[in-house]
């Protein structure tokens, strides 16, 4: 969903498959690309769940590389360990000790394509980390994230689960602040252009000679007048 100002910005939108799509916004000084992404979850097949990083990854390449940023955010299904090896792409802050396999496999694809997890950077109190609320339990867990590009990174400047809108969801709502600016796209009007009925100069001897007649009549009134 998007209100009416980002709606007036909007450049493209572009379904990919059922787990990843793609929006293209106007941007003041660059276009702002945002992909939204839903991961297979941990015990789904692992052919299922490269196949959705190589689709993931085609989308991202095909993005023009001068947009402005590059947002990929949805439910990873993926657990994002606290261990320093990972701080180029990874921050300190998330309420998880060990990364899982698809929490590997996250790692992995930011890697490749230089991403940044931005949801680990942001110093918040431990309710504002948990996304995802373990049935029968108040437990919850960090697997919804956002991806930016290092180049872009600093663009994001604040990530953070709230609690308080009811999305009829057992994941929170995920608020991301960008410190960007969008532009509202100029409609231009169309002009309605005559079409000419052709076939009837080929198929109907009358209107054909009638049209003949007022040509020949106009092309004399325009050699009059040059001769004058």
């Amino acid at each position: 969903m998007m209100n009416k100002t980002m709606k007036r910005s909007l450049l493209d939108f572009e379904p990919q498959n059922n787990r990843i799509c793609k929006i293209r916004l106007k941007g003041r000084s660059r276009n702002i690309t945002v992909i939204s992404a839903y991961a297979p979850t941990n015990d789904k097949d692992g052919q299922e769940k490269e196949k959705f990083y190589e689709n993931l990854e085609e989308v991202c390449n095909r993005i023009p590389r001068h947009d402005m940023i590059i947002i990929i955010m949805g439910d990873f299904n993926a657990k994002i360990g606290n261990k320093e090896y990972l701080q180029p792409v990874a921050g300190p802050h998330t309420i998880h000790d060990f990364s899982k396999e698809n929490g590997n496999m996250l790692i992995n694809f930011a890697i490749r394509n230089r991403l940044i997890i931005k949801c680990t950077m942001f110093p918040h109190k431990h309710i504002y980390f948990g996304i995802w609320r373990i049935p029968g339990c108040n437990e919850v867990n960090q697997i919804d994230h956002v991806l930016a590009p290092s180049r872009h990174s600093s663009s994001v400047i604040d990530v953070r689960s709230c609690r308080g809108p009811n999305c009829d969801s057992d994941h929170y709502l995920v608020k991301i602040k960008v410190s960007e600016r969008i532009a509202i796209l100029q409609k231009i009007p169309r002009r309605k252009t005559r079409r000419w009925e052709v076939e009837k100069l080929h198929k109907i001897t009358a209107q054909r000679n009638k049209y003949q007649k007022i040509l020949d009549l106009k092309l004399k009134q325009k050699r009059k007048e040059k001769k004058k």
